[in-house]
């Protein structure tokens, strides 16, 4: 039988951690501590193990003690080099004039470290390696600043003609007319209008905005068309009403940018010149123009829809 309630085992993530970081301390100090304890250390070489009956056994220890003796010097001489190299960084910080006007008899930068590792060897004096890391690091920085000013030399002799090619041009933003910022809805109530006279301009419309059928004996077909824009595009207010206004702006939008590209309304004048029948074939000059938002409002505009404007009723 069960007494009492569990206890949960769920504890906060900074506690975790917390408790994660003693532990890895407490580990590594153990072993620390125990690297430095010699209770256990046992007093006989460990065994390289390879048998006594071998024929060539003692070449093979003597190769083995050379490569461990010739790594451990290496492993030295990383240090050394390393040490003087800190020492060097430190002093060219502290200043570079009194350590290169000391050195100024000391060989370039590979002789010196070469004849640092013999002086540490020997027990020289170790100022030696300390000057001569400095005045290497010295002669590094004088010609880097060599190269740079010769860098600006040749950058102020430049006539700075790639500055000019290279700018990008930014393209210009085709505006809205003042008339469709005015009043967006009736501007786009006036394009449905001028698309009924088309053979598929409404199919058009329907086609790249992916709307549902419109039902062309309804009076106000550009309400519900903007109502479907509207719900397609995500242009809702608050509550869900679709915001007309901001539908009838993507769609000015669109046909002013040339995304939508409607058919061109033919014009309802008669010409002066003669008709072909219906029987003979007339030859087209020019390819007709795409249909132009300017065609909408009033103006002489070449490129209006059927060379015409029409104005807007206000």
């Amino acid at each position: 039988m069960k007494v009492g309630k569990p206890v949960s085992k769920r504890v906060t993530v900074r506690l975790r951690h917390k408790i994660q970081k003693s532990s890895s301390a407490k580990q590594k100090k153990e072993r620390r501590s125990a690297k430095k304890d010699v209770t256990w250390t046992s007093r006989l070489k460990k065994d390289p193990g390879i048998p006594k009956s071998f024929p060539f056994r003692d070449q093979v220890l003597a190769e083995v003690e050379d490569t461990k003796r010739r790594r451990e010097e290496e492993q030295m001489a990383k240090r050394v080099a390393a040490k003087a190299r800190r020492a060097g960084t430190a002093v060219e910080h502290a200043g570079m004039g009194s350590a290169g006007a000391a050195a100024n008899g000391i060989v370039d930068g590979e002789d010196a470290d070469d004849g640092d590792e013999e002086m540490e060897d020997k027990g020289g004096n170790p100022m030696a390696a300390l000057l001569a890391s400095a005045q290497a690091r010295a002669q590094d920085f004088g010609t880097d600043d060599e190269e740079d000013d010769e860098g600006e030399d040749a950058d102020d002799a430049w006539n700075g003609i790639d500055d000019t090619t290279s700018a990008p041009t930014q393209p210009t933003k085709k505006t809205l007319p003042p008339q469709a910022l005015a009043d967006p809805i009736k501007t786009v109530s006036t394009l449905m209008e001028r698309m009924r006279e088309t053979q598929d301009g409404i199919q058009r419309l329907i086609d790249y905005y992916q709307t549902p059928p419109l039902v062309a004996a309804s009076t106000d077909v550009a309400t519900r068309f903007l109502v479907e824009v509207a719900r397609k595009r995500g242009r809702l207010g608050r509550g869900g009403v679709p915001n007309l206004h901001s539908a009838a702006m993507l769609v000015l939008n669109d046909l002013n940018e040339e995304r939508l590209k409607l058919p061109e309304v033919k014009s309802t004048k008669k010409n002066n010149a003669v008709a072909a029948g219906k029987d003979e074939i007339t030859i087209v000059q020019t390819m007709a123009e795409p249909f132009r938002l300017e065609g909408l409002f009033g103006g002489k505009n070449k490129s209006a829809v059927g060379g015409e404007a029409m104005e807007v009723e206000t």
